[in-house]
């Protein structure tokens, strides 16, 4: 039998929650997306989280399952604030509010990946939710019924400007190897 020191376990303890807690962090950095507004073709590859969360939400967009942590929206629906002074605490209303309204549409059982489905078409609002944890990296995706998960996504940032008040840009996102997008957002309008 072996003999271990509280110490020891303590510092095994904080040891394997570094990595953890780094990557949190990152995926918590905002993401950095081309100037809107313009003439962009970009594509770029976002590597996924390699397992699903332990609590989640699974919302399926043609034919790929996007699995989000539960825990994460819960926190975000959290920020209910009714005034706001900066910009950041605007927009972390207005993330609050699809993350609560995304939860809102959840069903009550577990699906067969043991997530809570969401069932039906996602309107804007629930898609931005979806299209932020992609360009985050905070979701795992499943392609075609698969439980493996991808590791990556390609996400293509399209605007096309005719004008001074002409043009339009969606964001869409791709399993690698694929033709068509599993989801289109739209960006900018002008």
């Amino acid at each position: 039998m072996y003999k271990t020191s509280s110490k020891s376990l303590c510092r095994r303890t904080l040891f394997a929650m570094v990595p953890m807690l780094a990557s949190t962090l990152l995926l918590a950095a905002p993401v950095d997306r081309p100037a809107s507004g313009t003439d962009v073709d970009e594509t770029r590859t976002v590597t996924q989280r390699p397992q699903p969360p332990l609590d989640c939400l699974s919302i399926t967009l043609s034919g790929v399952t996007v699995l989000l942590d539960r825990q994460e929206l819960a926190r975000k629906a959290a920020v209910q604030s009714s005034s706001w002074t900066t910009e950041a605490e605007r927009l972390a209303l207005i993330e609050g509010k699809r993350a609560s309204a995304l939860l809102s549409a959840a069903a009550t059982g577990k699906g067969e990946n043991g997530c809570t489905q969401i069932h039906g078409a996602l309107d804007g609002e629930a898609q931005a939710v979806v299209l932020a944890a992609l360009e985050s990296g905070a979701s795992t995706v499943l392609a075609d019924d698969s439980r493996h998960p991808i590791a990556a996504v390609a996400i293509r940032y399209l605007g096309i400007r005719c004008g001074p008040l002409c043009g339009r840009g969606h964001i869409m996102v791709y399993v690698p190897g694929q033709s068509r997008p599993f989801l289109v957002q739209d960006w900018w309008v002008s």
